[in-house]
């Protein structure tokens, strides 16, 4: 029979070690990856210079820097799908200036006709799509508070990029099969409160990318889990240590291909991503809790806290979509409460005056 002490002094020991290894060797195919390898080896983007790439999220943030940095590496044919005619245009415009055929087709994933979209690209020779379409919302919030919100952040990120991926591979497996790369993100590995519908859409992408992967021979699929990039959708306006500017991530993650189906895109990321290596879920959940509770007092102070904080007291106030105050209603951890007494004394001097 092994002695109770062997338990107590050895198996905690096992268990740490090999917390250490896995997390020290994470670190050393970070490196390989991003630092060294590259110096040696170029992703063969020749062979999709003559077909068509195929774009959605294209006019903004990740998706645009992916679709410049490709170009700048000799792809030259671009399909762009947005909902914005206007920036459709401008893009069209930057990438012809750089000697690219360009198409543009307005689409906007939320209620667009998808009969219509895949009929418009099942006669395209499709080489490369790069899939980076999705909404984001102003604040972090309790699944179920805005429920509009929600329904739109799983229409669209989930859904419609689904709906998408189906849309294209049919034209690319007809023409001998290409690229597919998608955008998904960290929060997608592991569920994260107050980004539930986000964190949960995000999931399904990474699960499809690994199954169309292997059910399609002929379409290779690389799924990006990136984390904070400074985009409009996490109003970061520069990048920072944790924070990559878009182009910055599109530049290494365009050299990834070929090397990772699945990676956060940039080496910053992975980085960042070493720590669901050392720690296990039951206690990273925890740890990581007082992130997201920062992360939604900024989102409010971004926004308008004291705006935020009269939407909370009045679950009736009706805001429009488009307002720079919405309505938040968040669980007493949040910084609302937290703020309500102050909000309610300053209307009360204000009255008095």
């Amino acid at each position: 029979m092994i002695p109770i002490w062997f338990f107590v002094a050895y198996v905690p020991g096992v268990y740490v070690s090999y917390r250490l290894l896995r997390t020290f060797f994470a670190f050393v195919w970070a490196v390989a990856l991003y630092k060294i390898i590259p110096q040696f080896y170029g992703p063969a983007l020749q062979r999709y210079k003559s077909r068509w790439t195929v774009v959605s999220g294209g006019t903004d943030g990740i998706g645009k820097a992916y679709m410049f940095e490709l170009a700048r590496n000799g792809v030259k044919k671009f399909i762009i799908i947005g909902r914005n005619p206007q920036k459709l245009e401008s893009v069209k415009e930057e990438l012809e200036a750089k000697d690219c055929q360009v198409l543009t087709f307005v689409f906007d994933f939320f209620d667009g006709d998808f009969k219509a979209l895949r009929d418009y690209l099942s006669d395209k020779n499709i080489g490369f799509v790069v899939n980076s379409v999705g909404v984001g919302r102003q604040y972090l919030e309790r699944y179920g508070d805005r429920p509009e919100a929600d329904y739109q952040m799983l229409k669209v990120n989930g859904m419609g990029s689904a709906e998408f991926m189906s849309c294209v591979l049919p034209p690319m497996e007809r023409n001998g099969g290409g690229q597919m790369v998608v955008l998904s993100s960290t929060q997608g590995i592991r569920p994260i409160p107050l980004l539930a519908a986000y964190s949960a859409t995000k999931s399904l992408i990474a699960f499809l990318c690994e199954c169309i992967d292997r059910e399609y021979q002929t379409v290779n699929v690389q799924c990006l889990m990136p984390a904070l990039v400074a985009t409009n959708m996490t109003y970061y306006n520069k990048g920072s240590l944790f924070v990559v500017t878009p182009e910055q991530f599109a530049k290494e993650a365009v050299r990834t291909l070929g090397l990772s189906k699945c990676t956060s895109g940039c080496f910053n990321h992975e980085l960042q991503c070493l720590i669901r290596h050392l720690f296990p879920w039951t206690i990273l959940k925890h740890l990581m809790m007082p992130i997201y509770w920062r992360q939604q007092n900024r989102m409010l102070k971004l926004h308008g806290e004291e705006g935020a904080v009269k939407a909370y007291l009045d679950p009736a106030t009706d805001l429009n979509a488009d307002s720079d105050v919405k309505k938040v209603k968040n669980s007493p951890n949040s910084c609302i409460p937290r703020k309500i007494s102050r909000v309610v004394a300053l209307e009360e001097n204000r009255s008095r005056a």
